[in-house]
């Protein structure tokens, strides 16, 4: 009896849930796909999902019926690695999206146990025709996976419902089957494909040929590199740092919303965030138009902005919108343009914006906020922080670019910054979750505020100057 002869289980699997919820992985042109926590594919364009099976020495399983199921997402970049036990062992599936002969996501399957297994890449979802082309499904004339090597055997059903029983009693035939079809939209269907121990198989989800794609060590570096322009941070608690690339990551995957966009701006990528409005503003032109003025508000360099379409933007979101006050903080950028009729109607204008919602933003404004007339940096300090250094590089403000840090000697916190000024206004800075009395109109400086009650654990000697 051969391997994938073996296994029998009458365990029925879970249908995954609609829409999905899970991490969205994708690549920098566009392309975009959600990620469940059974390691579940699903495209947000076609209602097609592509998952995996294991038949293992005792029995078939299903990661999303199964209890042992670990996911965790080991950096910002979104790579995910799932763990599936089984007899023997762990299956390790790592997923991630990037661009081959064209976009898709990847799955790699590496075979952690002692012994083979089967693996059975199944597709479902609302098809009505499905084939098997080499080492291809194909729903509704559209390729759904590829697999890098040959299927041992095949499934195909046109009641998604009977696809676990065929794969797990031994219904699966070695000759690759004929179409199937069904009107209500029911057909699925599974790759069964033997995967020896120490060994990995790879399939790209909607296709292409899995060899042409990059491995995640090559994606995590292009992620690190596209995000070199944005703010960096380094704070004492580990999460929340990690979390700012992290959020970064997931904005540039995000469906774009004025709110993402301003975050992007917040961050640093006044480009991404452009490029979102431009694209999308008649969508929702009152919140694109609070979105644009914000970005102007932390950036006020007219060059990127010089493809949005901005007599438009205003205009229709003006009139959609209940907040003057947002073409009023357009009237610099009109000037910047030459405009000096519009920036003066723009200036007649006033009242306030509404904050965008999202934690980026939340923390942006944690690290540097607008208050009156300046800027408070650290409103609010956790005990936890006390004699650890905090580095903000590169923040927009609404003041200018801001750059500072936190270092300590002994028991007092020494602050330095610089801010690359929008103009010529003056400001006050403040940090009043370390010293409430001290107040500076520099844009540049150092200095050594209040002491602090030190943490129980001790405070780190002496340190330099932040550069």
């Amino acid at each position: 009896m051969g391997l994938l002869d073996r296994f029998r289980s009458p365990r029925v699997p879970m249908t995954p849930s609609l829409p999905p919820v899970g991490t969205r992985v994708g690549t920098d042109d566009g392309f975009c796909a959600v990620v469940d926590g059974s390691a579940v594919v699903h495209l947000p364009d076609r209602p097609v999902r592509v998952g995996w099976w294991i038949g293992a020495d005792d029995r078939w399983y299903d990661p999303s019926a199964e209890r042992a199921v670990r996911q965790v997402r080991p950096g910002p970049v979104p790579v995910l690695e799932t763990r599936l036990r089984v007899a023997g062992g762990d299956i390790l599936a790592t997923t991630w999206a990037a661009i081959g002969d064209g976009p898709a996501v990847v799955v790699e399957l590496a075979n952690e146990t002692p012994v083979p297994v089967a693996v059975a890449i199944t597709v479902d979802g609302d098809i009505r025709n499905l084939a098997v082309e080499g080492c291809r499904l194909v729903a509704d004339g559209v390729v759904a996976c590829a697999a890098d090597r040959d299927a041992g055997r095949f499934a195909l059903v046109d009641g998604s419902a009977d696809l676990w029983s065929v794969v797990t009693s031994g219904g699966a035939g070695q000759a690759a089957p004929d179409p199937v079809s069904s009107h209500d939209g029911g057909t699925a269907g599974a790759l069964i494909v033997p995967l020896l121990h120490r060994q990995s198989l790879r399939f790209v989800v909607p296709g292409g040929d899995p060899s042409l794609f990059p491995g995640p060590d090559r994606i995590a570096a292009g992620w690190a590199t596209r995000l070199e322009q944005a703010t960096r941070v380094e704070l004492p608690d580990e999460a929340l740092s990690a979390s700012a690339s992290t959020g970064l990551v997931d904005l540039l995957l995000a469906e774009p919303t004025p709110d993402v966009a301003v975050q992007l701006a917040a961050w640093g990528l006044l480009r991404d965030a452009v490029d979102r409005i431009a694209a999308h503003h008649r969508d929702d032109p009152a919140g694109w138009l609070r979105a644009a003025a914000t970005c102007w508000d932390l950036h006020r360099r007219p060059d990127p902005f010089a493809d949005l379409p901005l007599e438009a933007l205003v205009a229709s979101g003006t009139a959609a919108a209940s907040e003057p006050g947002a073409a009023g903080r357009l009237a610099g950028l009109f000037a910047a343009r030459g405009d000096a009729r519009a920036s003066a109607d723009a200036e007649s204008l006033s009242g306030p914006v509404a904050d965008p919602d999202g934690s980026m933003w939340d923390l942006a404004r944690r690290l540097a906020a607008p208050q009156g007339d300046g800027l408070t940096l650290l409103g609010e300090v956790p005990s936890s922080w006390f004699g650890q250094p905090v580095e903000v590089h590169g923040l927009p403000t609404t003041y200018g670019m801001l750059s500072y840090g936190i270092r300590w000697h002994g028991e007092r916190p020494a602050l330095l910054w610089e801010l690359d000024p929008h103009d010529d206004r003056l400001f006050r800075l403040t940090v009043p979750g370390l010293d409430p009395d001290f107040s500076s109109t520099e844009s540049t400086g150092e200095a050594l505020l209040a002491a602090l009650v030190p943490p129980s654990t001790g405070l780190p000697p002496d340190s330099g100057s932040f550069s």
